[in-house]
């Protein structure tokens, strides 16, 4: 069985509607009338599983068709499933040196237990080689018996699981509205009174009922911001310019692919590539990530969104860049169905450790992924993992959202950051509480919890000591699509590609007048949502000091500067990047 990994099920959006554009149509290859002429052609690939060719529409197979009912609006944090259909796929991981000195035996064997050799993931970090073969379902118990015999052979796996797509004593403001809060604001119906202006209301600049980013506020990044500009002006003794970002530093985010047309993406993501493997084990390869789905397109505007723009939201890491990634297929009906076990809605384990891979030979120096599935992880993505953290790679990942104690993979694996998420209880019903605020907090007074859909570790929580299993950071928790308050919810952008052209119809200007330039974007909710807050802050601390260009040292550095907010399931408690800022800047008087 092929595993797969799906992103990190919290979204406001499952945007899911079926395929239209299935490469049908026949062609002048068929057996002639009374004659053999051969065999009949093959069936023509299904376009879902083929990486796009350019960065437009089209190209993912946009069109009409049924419309997923949810639209854009926000769903439950449904927990999907953990196991996929049986597909015989299996990964034999062996010392490396041992595999390239014996290639002809190790195909022998393989033939000989009757496997069909699929592609080879060098590992060259952690001195290993996984090779993928397939073997009829009712085969794989034996052949990985077989296998493991072998000569020079680490392990052999069943490689079964699927992955689902699962925030100075002065504040810097950059041009972004959503950011920066809005001095005019709209009435939410014709007879109501406008809400208050929040350009100046600390310290989240948003309400319930004008949107804005209280995630951003939340992690101080408005602080570690202003070590961007000039001592002492800025209130401390220290200053770096590259305290807004440096383009020098790089986060890969594995995802539904990126809209890089998105006026908020269109100049950072600097790199593409795009691997799906289909149910035949083909992997399709290109340099384009157009993204059909949205969620990728989310992760990375806030790990990275065009900060300065004067549009829509500034991003955690500022001004660095994106390298995308896409690993998964065309979504299709099926995928708003939490039970579903349709490879169109999840990415294969291969995909995402080639992707991994890829990342690590573009010595990107941050990856993140909002993808998820069953603990403990296995081959070959886990062996990518430790890969990428051994090349000294910061690998950033969702601990889940089923809720309760055990994260998901690759979050559970050796040196990876897991993130679980946080939300703002203000008093009104939320998906953790329907009934009211869970946490004591008040509209006036919103007071930030970890909400029950986000999965923890063990210690569940041990403040600012890296030993804990993970970090928070703000991932919102609506109480369902008709859940009108923003502070519930993480906003940002969303895909203007999705393969429901429908979709399409929420792209707009900004509030208040929705004018001007088209900026698509979402309400939403989830652990995928807190994830590339931690990553989009550690690319930020890497553009000041590269000293803490490593798993470990990040880890220590954004836990032992981390906020307790007092949480029996905050981990090291929660992510705060000024801080992270102001040690990593070695400021004499720490906030």
């Amino acid at each position: 069985m092929h595993h797969r990994r799906f992103v990190v099920r919290t979204m406001a959006v499952a945007a899911v509607v079926s395929l239209l554009s299935a490469c049908g149509g026949s062609g002048g290859g068929g057996t002639p009338p009374g004659g053999g002429g051969g065999p009949p052609p093959p069936p023509p690939p299904n376009t879902a599983f083929v990486c796009p060719t350019a960065d437009s529409a089209t190209s993912v197979g946009v069109g009409g068709g049924a419309q997923e009912a949810l639209a854009r609006y926000p769903v439950s944090r449904a927990a999907l499933p953990r196991v996929a259909k049986p597909s015989g796929m299996i990964a034999v991981t062996y010392n490396r040196s041992v595999a390239l000195a014996n290639q002809t035996a190790i195909a022998a064997r393989e033939q000989a237990v009757g496997a069909t050799f699929v592609r080879s993931l060098d590992f060259s970090h952690v001195g290993l080689v996984t090779r993928m073969i397939s073997v009829p379902p009712s085969l794989v118990d034996s052949a990985i018996a077989q296998m493991r015999s072998a000569p020079g052979v680490v392990s052999v796996n069943d490689a079964s699981a699927r992955r689902y797509p699962l925030t100075v004593n002065a504040r810097y403001f950059p041009n972004d509205p959503y950011f920066d809060g809005f001095a005019v604001t709209v009435a939410p119906t014709p007879s109501a009174t406008a809400p208050p202006p929040t350009n100046n209301d600390p310290p989240y600049y948003e309400s319930n009922d004008v949107p804005g980013q209280w995630d951003m506020h939340a992690i101080g990044l408005d602080y570690a911001f202003e070590y961007s500009q000039p001592s002492p002006a800025n209130g401390s003794t220290v200053s770096n310019a590259n305290a807004l970002g440096s383009s020098a530093v790089s986060i890969a985010v594995i995802d539904t692919g990126q809209d890089t047309g998105h006026p908020e993406l269109h100049s950072k993501v600097t790199y593409q590539r795009c691997y799906i493997t289909d149910p035949s084990n083909v992997q399709s390869r290109s340099d384009f990530t157009t993204d059909p789905q949205g969620h990728g397109t989310d992760t990375a505007g806030i790990a990275a969104a065009d900060t300065g723009n004067a549009l829509g939201f500034s991003g955690a890491g500022g001004n660095v860049v994106i390298y995308g990634y896409r690993v998964f297929p065309v979504p299709d009906n099926n995928c708003s169905n939490p039970n579903t076990v349709d490879p169109q809605c999840s990415a294969t384990l291969q995909d995402i450790a080639s992707a991994i891979n890829d990342a690590v030979a573009q010595h990107v120096n941050v990856i993140s992924m909002s993808l998820g599935g069953t603990c403990p992880d296995s081959p070959p993505e886990s062996t990518a993992v430790a890969n990428a953290i051994a090349a000294g790679a910061i690998v950033v990942a969702a601990s889940g959202n089923a809720g309760g104690s055990g994260i998901d993979a690759p979050a559970c694996d050796p040196g990876v950051i897991a993130v679980g998420a946080t939300s703002l209880d203000d008093g009104t019903p939320n998906g953790t509480s329907p009934t009211g605020g869970n946490a004591g907090g008040t509209s006036a007074s919103p007071v930030e919890y970890v909400p029950s859909y986000s999965q923890y570790g063990s210690p569940a929580a041990a403040a600012r000591s890296a030993t804990a299993w993970g970090i928070v950071a703000p991932g919102g928790d609506g109480s369902g699509q008709t859940d009108s308050d923003d502070l519930h919810w993480i906003e940002n952008i969303w895909t203007s590609t999705p393969w429901a052209a429908s979709d399409a119809g929420a792209c707009k200007g900004d509030y208040p007048t929705d004018a001007g330039t088209t900026d698509c974007r979402i309400l939403i909710a989830g652990t995928s949502m807190a994830t590339p807050h931690v990553a989009g802050a550690a690319a930020l601390i890497l553009s000041v000091n590269p000293t803490y260009q490593s798993a470990s040292a990040m880890k220590q550095l954004l836990c032992t500067t981390a906020d307790d907010i007092s949480d029996p399931h905050e981990g090291c408690g929660r992510l705060n990047v000024y801080r992270a800022m102001a040690k990593a800047l070695n400021d004499p008087s720490l906030p």
